[in-house]
């Protein structure tokens, strides 16, 4: 998320600063596609130019996750991940907000 056109996008739908850097999660029992087919408030936003690149669009669903609040929950159209691979957005360090490391279950709830 070192790139100004994602930091813009995540600030518009979290409403603040993000932290810089993305929290993978692994998710049980549905992928991004079910995600997509299944929630109404599905955004998305396409490829995009910048400084002569095509930028990869992503999908992004609101959220929440206790200790943290408001959450952005995303999938980028380019991902090299499996299907329930989802990112997490926060104006926090995930990490250490929460003292997770990999492997460790969470729960958040994805406004759908």
């Amino acid at each position: 998320m070192r790139l100004e056109p994602y930091k813009d996008i995540f600030r518009r739908y979290l409403g603040k600063d993000p932290f810089e850097g993305t929290f993978n999660i692994k998710v049980q029992n549905i992928s991004y596609k079910d995600l997509v087919n299944k929630c109404k408030n599905t955004m998305m936003i396409p490829d995009f130019h910048y400084n002569g690149r095509i930028l990869g669009g992503l999908y992004i669903w609101r959220g929440e996750m206790k200790d943290l609040g408001e959450i952005l929950v995303i999938r980028p159209f380019r991902s090299s991940h499996e299907e329930d691979v989802l990112e997490i957005v926060s104006d926090k360090f995930i990490s250490k907000s929460l003292d997770v490391k990999p492997g460790d279950l969470i729960e958040l709830y994805i406004d759908c």
